[in-house]
């Protein structure tokens, strides 16, 4: 009995100390992308804190880590954007708390991508929230009519505003 429980304060203490994705609802996601964009994974890449790039397959991402691995993108369209002019090609980060290593994402990013959304915020095209940027190209309109949507109310002078 004394090894099942100390067995079990292991498994609890590893779940405690994993990274799990973060949570942001759709609403938040809007209310912070500048940028929706159609676009495709073309490869990975990694660096470490100096922006030094790293080829190491084994090269890992985590909590205490400074290691980042970005998806490089290849923008099809531009939906909407803030920006002047959108670049051809992006690099998107994703979030360095997640526990990856760059050959497992390379894998993940073999071959053939298909498009999909990316909603981004800032001059630098960077995710809203930390690895939360991606969206099916179906929701395209959804997103599309929401953002603007959202824009539209940012703007619109409210009944505070005049007193």
């Amino acid at each position: 009995m004394k090894h099942l429980s100390a067995c079990a304060l292991l498994f609890v203490s590893a779940i405690a100390c994993a990274s799990l994705p973060i949570q942001v609802s759709e609403e938040e996601l809007i209310k912070n992308t500048d940028h929706l964009i159609v676009g495709r994974v073309i490869g990975v890449d990694m660096v470490d804190a100096n922006g030094k790039e790293i080829s190491d397959l084994k090269a890992r991402t985590g909590p205490g880590l400074t290691n980042t691995i970005r998806l490089i993108i290849e923008v099809e369209s531009v939906v909407l954007s803030s920006a002047k002019q959108v670049p051809h090609i992006l690099k998107i980060p994703l979030d360095p708390f997640m526990h990856f290593n760059l050959g497992q994402i390379k894998d993940a990013h073999a071959g053939e991508q298909s498009p999909f959304l990316l909603l981004l915020k800032g001059s630098n095209f960077e995710p809203p929230f930390p690895g939360v940027f991606g969206k099916d190209i179906a929701e395209k309109e959804k997103f599309s009519n929401a953002i603007k949507s959202n824009k539209a109310l940012e703007h619109e002078p409210s009944a505070l505003d005049s007193l």
